[in-house]
């Protein structure tokens, strides 16, 4: 009997081959996927992990600073603060190669105790290094003196070849100071009188540069990119013109031999004669007049004076300053009107750290580190660098990037949540079913799609540069102001100074004649005695990076937010209404407990997209670099304080590792900081990934149905 013929089997050959086609192609993807993603995260695990040994806590606990790569000579004797040492070994791995006779001892140095008297001048520098000295002291002045002594310091004796219309006045100001004995020298020198042709001409940056601090009218036809120094450009002669330079500007500008310079229609030389007068001052703490100190200061005198606004003379009796015993010595000498009291000295040992270095060697140094080996070391001359070369934001710490990430991150939550919850419970149990409500959730779905720098560009503008201010002092390129209520005090002179605001002396000005006379007079804010309404934008800052992060993971939260909703079963909310309750109670107490769990993995959701992003932050509220945290260096109090702080700028992970791995040359001495700071990054993402998961798994356990 012959067997039967089955008719499928030829069809189920030919789909099982399919089948097992498709699911080794499946298989492949999947695993394609998995052997990418072991790669990317186990390449920055490898690079990362030693960096985070290596360093320790101080990864985490110090800013990022430049990294200085040293070639250092061999040396004996070499001294270091020892937190600094510290730096230094974690900063170099090998260094049991070339350290050696490493001793620890304590080294003595003096503080000067003193209160600080009412009525006291003193130089601008000299107050912001007082006050960075001591934390807890700010002083709001009111008043200058321009015409008190103030005094500088010669280190050592110093030449001066003064030209004859300084020295006369020089003299006119303060005679004292020129010694009997100068001499007097005359130089022959050339002008050159020119005379260029109307016309359109090839010229360079050089030329360009030499060409704008003449009276000579010209149009470039464009401008000089910072990135192509070695550009031609074309420029308009829109005129025959005839002007005198000297020989600097004819040489770089008019050299028809060099590129980029400019043809001349006729050229005469013009010799002159400059008098020169040469003397030397002695090495010793002279007093002078602001004026007289303004003309040495031109000719390399070296001081912490404003020569231009005079002297700051301080309005309160403060108590209890301290200042190293060099910095007190530069600051009574270098402040004749100085009044203190109950002056005192104060010995503090500070732990040091000595040592040798066996042999030539390179050695990686943080901007701290290096700054205090240097201080350490340089009237000795111990430690000799041969070469140097320095590597920004590639040493320290995240310390600064990871705050300015978290304070980002919550501004951006505590609007999005609120405001997404709000919405989605609007859209779900209020909102009429309907053609608008679709529009709008087409809407939000869209916006989910739109790339995160559009959505940067969107917070440059609206809140950067356009968001609404209430201030006393508004900007003076503010787009629109509207006066609110008159008040009556003025800002103190320190903040006048500060945030360069002109006061207006006649009251009832119009806004646009506010701006122009603020223009005119080169400041940037203005102030009449009225309060207004500005729109003038928050700046780079905090508050507008926190609110761009909102507005991009807004359609986010409000379509999950949404899903949860829905997932609530109906019979919740008709059982409460029921019940008795009204529609707000029930949505408060039989839904939303129950959506809990889906709108937590929403808000997680939020937190790992926008504490990634480089591009919204980048325009509208980072900084690649700054030395305190948003709330160091705030000197107002109460809510201003708070205001000053969520209207400064701030450093962040994502753009640090953008600028460590995008824009500065890769090099082995930026890699360990990139890597360092994506495992970082990942670490932090990967905890609070965590911490929502084991979140979510307790409230669904304890919200069954």
């Amino acid at each position: 009997m012959e067997p039967v013929q089955n008719p499928f089997s030829q069809q189920r050959n030919s789909q099982h081959a399919k089948e097992t086609a498709v699911k080794v192609t499946l298989i492949l993807f999947t695993y394609t996927i998995i052997i990418a993603a072991i790669a990317i995260f186990g390449k920055i695990i490898y690079e990362g992990s030693p960096v985070l040994w290596q360093k320790g806590w101080s990864f985490f606990t110090k800013k990022p600073q430049t990294l200085f790569v040293n070639q250092v000579e061999k040396g004996e004797g070499i001294e270091i603060p020892a937190k600094n040492f510290e730096g230094l070994l974690a900063n170099n791995p090998d260094a049991e190669h070339w350290l050696a006779n490493v001793t620890e001892f304590e080294k003595p140095a003096d503080f000067i105790q003193f209160d600080l008297l009412k009525n006291s001048r003193i130089g601008s520098g000299y107050l912001s290094e007082l006050e960075s000295l001591n934390p807890d002291f700010y002083i709001i002045y009111t008043e200058r003196d321009i015409d008190s002594p103030v005094g500088f310091i010669i280190q050592s004796d110093k030449e001066f070849s003064l030209p004859q219309a300084d020295y006369d006045a020089l003299k006119a100001a303060d005679p004292t100071l020129l010694p009997d004995e100068h001499s007097k020298r005359e130089i022959k020198l050339n002008q050159f009188r020119i005379t260029l042709a109307a016309g359109e001409y090839p010229i360079g940056k050089d030329a360009h540069d030499a060409l704008v601090s003449t009276e000579l009218v010209f149009q470039m036809r464009q401008t000089f990119a910072d990135d192509e120094p070695d550009k031609i450009n074309r420029t308009v002669i829109p005129y025959d013109q005839t002007i005198t330079v000297s020989g600097n500007v004819y040489f770089t500008a008019f050299d028809e031999d060099e590129r980029g310079t400019l043809p001349l229609k006729s050229m005469e030389q013009i010799p002159f004669t400059r008098t020169f007068h040469d003397f030397t001052l002695p090495a010793s703490s002279y007093h002078t007049l602001a004026h007289a100190l303004a003309i040495l200061e031109k000719h390399g005198v070296q001081h912490n004076h404003d020569t231009a606004k005079g002297s700051i003379i301080v309005n309160e009796n403060t108590r209890q300053l301290t200042a190293p015993r060099a910095f007190w010595d530069a600051l009574t000498r270098s402040n004749p009107q100085l009044k203190t009291a109950n002056v005192t000295t104060t010995t503090v040992n500070t732990p040091f750290v000595r040592f040798d270095i066996s042999k030539d060697t390179e050695i990686l140094l943080d901007t701290e580190d290096r700054e205090s080996i240097a201080a350490a070391n340089d009237a000795t001359g111990k430690f000799k660098t041969t070469s140097e070369e320095t590597h920004s934001y590639s040493g320290g710490g995240v310390i600064g990037p990871i705050i300015g990430t978290g304070l980002l991150v919550i501004i951006c939550m505590l609007v999005a949540l609120f405001t997404g919850i709000a919405a989605s419970v609007f859209l779900n149990e209020y909102a009429r079913k309907g053609g608008f409500v679709k529009t709008i959730r087409l809407a939000m779905l869209n916006l989910a799609g739109v790339p995160s720098i559009v959505f940067g560009l969107f917070g440059l503008g609206l809140f950067v540069i356009l968001a609404p201010c209430v201030t006393s002092t508004p900007k003076s390129s503010s787009a629109w102001m509207v006066p609110l209520v008159k008040i009556g005090s003025q800002p103190d002179l320190r903040i006048i100074e500060q945030k360069q605001i002109y006061i207006a002396q006649h009251a009832d000005l119009g806004s646009s004649e506010l701006s122009t006379l603020a223009a005119a007079d080169g400041a940037k804010h203005v102030y009449d005695g009225w309060i207004w309404l500005s729109l003038q934008g928050w700046g780079t800052s905090i508050l507008a990076g926190g609110f761009t992060l909102a507005m991009m993971v807004l359609p986010v939260i409000i379509t999950s937010c949404e899903e949860s909703l829905r997932a609530v079963p109906m019979g919740f909310r008709e059982a409460s209404l029921a019940l008795g309750a009204s529609k707000w109670q029930s949505i408060r107490t039989a839904v939303l407990p129950y959506a809990f769990p889906g709108i937590l993995t929403a808000s997680v959701l939020g937190i790992t997209r926008v504490a990634g992003e480089t591009a919204p932050i980048m325009f509208t509220a980072a900084v690649a670099e700054k030395s305190e945290l948003p709330w160091e260096g705030l000197k107002s109090t109460g809510f201003d304080a708070f205001l000053d702080f969520l209207q400064s700028s701030a450093q962040a992970l994502p753009y640090h590792i953008y600028t460590v791995a995008g824009r500065i040359p890769q090099s082995e001495y930026t890699q360990p900081m990139q890597y360092g700071s994506v495992l970082v990054f990942m670490l932090i993402v990967m905890f609070f990934a965590a911490i929502s998961v084991g979140l979510r798994i307790r409230v669904r356990k304890k919200l069954k149905w």
